[in-house]
């Protein structure tokens, strides 16, 4: 029988519960992170390096970040600037540094992506999971965008129009790609024609709620069970990168061409129908001149005529309505469960955006219910 929640995030929550009401976040001393660098790579390389110009790296609503120049005066690269992500205390989505690092190097060749270098899976070295990739040059929203929190709202301007058409390129690409030959080993592979992904991604969030919820909701309650009852069978089985939204792709001003997609800590392998409707959701894209933008990009029919020309991938609308819902309930059960939860616990290095995004939580809670409405109108009707 195939298990509830696939085991890498099953121990991912694991950890986050045993370290509940015993540990409390302090601030990483850079001087720690610099001895813990430095013996991670003696593991990884050997001798014959420098790591220069350690410093914190600020932005992101999960991991810890710091960037460095590794110079290595033997290696056909001596100067390198590179980027340790490490697993926080705790964090609004708990997630795997292991198929965060299998699924970056799984899509290099065919998306732009960071160079992922090495991984520990483990505590052994910094305390807690952490990968070593490059640092990619670009920027996630233009400086005449309005920057906001983590990308959301990001407003691109005349950056759009060449940033669009990559933007659902890439997407096509990463769910029309042959993972099967990639070390995924990390991630459990559903059954074509079944539930499997989305069960296992129920189980996941369900459990996310009943140990991180101050109260009940009928919100979530409804939502749980309106999901359960009309979870869809997944034709395809595609590399789900899992947040694939404004601010998550880095792009050169100058070109606009995307140099990196980011933020692939979510990916799983399951239906390409949650990328899509996550792309769409309103709390991330942006409305100019009376005009709603996917993500800030593309208007949402032609995101779907453009995806279906280069994919060759069918877009199921009751599917597409489906994982609406379902990414609008784990994204409620992060923002209104989670997040204030690890403040109020001081099990996070980010409590002040723990105690902000709440409200886009609510927000979606708003949307949610005008469609559960309608599914019950739905229902009523016959």
């Amino acid at each position: 029988m195939a298990a509830l929640i696939e085991p890498s995030l099953a121990a991912a929550l694991d950890r986050k519960m045993a370290l509940r009401g015993k540990v409390e976040y302090t601030p990483s001393d850079v001087s720690l992170i610099a001895e813990q660098l430095n013996r991670f790579l003696t593991a990884q390389i050997g001798q014959g390096f420098e790591v220069r110009d350690l410093n914190a790296l600020s932005g992101g609503a999960s991991m810890e970040q710091y960037v460095f120049d590794l110079y290595r005066p033997n290696a056909d690269r001596q100067l390198v600037k590179m980027i340790l992500r490490m697993s926080p205390l705790c964090s609004v989505i708990e997630t795997c540094r292991l198929r965060e690092f299998q699924i970056i190097r799984a899509v290099a060749g065919v998306l732009p992506v960071p160079e992922a270098f090495w991984v520990s899976d483990s505590d052994e070295y910094f305390g807690r999971p952490a990968l070593i990739c490059s640092f990619n040059p670009g920027v996630a929203s233009p400086k005449d965008g309005g920057g906001k929190a983590t990308g959301l709202g990001t407003v691109y301007g005349k950056h759009r129009e060449k940033l669009a058409p990559q933007y659902i390129r890439h997407l096509a690409a990463l769910h029309t790609m042959d993972w099967r030959d990639k070390d995924l080993s990390a991630l459990v592979i559903p059954r074509e024609g079944t539930s499997d992904a989305v069960d296992w991604s129920l189980a996941h969030w369900d459990r996310v709620w009943d140990e991180d919820a101050v109260e009940a909701h009928p919100t979530i309650a409804l939502a749980r069970a309106w999901l359960w009852r009309n979870r869809p069978v997944v034709d395809h089985i595609s590399l789900v990168h899992g947040d694939y939204r404004n601010g998550n792709f880095l792009f050169d001003e100058n070109t606009d061409e995307i140099t990196a997609i980011l933020d692939w800590e979510a990916g799983y392998l399951g239906d390409r129908h949650m990328d899509l409707a996550y792309a769409m959701l309103p709390g991330y894209g942006t409305l100019e001149g009376g005009t709603y933008y996917c993500a800030g990009l593309v208007e949402k029919n032609a995101f779907i005529e453009e995806y279906t020309r280069l994919s060759g991938l069918s877009v199921d609308p009751e599917r597409l309505r489906y994982y609406t819902v379902l990414n609008m309930y784990w994204a409620i059960i992060a923002c209104c469960a989670t997040g204030p939860k690890l403040a109020a616990d001081r099990m996070t290095h980010l409590d002040t955006m723990m105690n902000i995004v709440p409200g886009l939580g609510f927000y979606f809670v708003n949307e949610l219910n005008a469609i559960l409405l309608e599914e019950q109108q739905h229902d009523a009707d016959g």
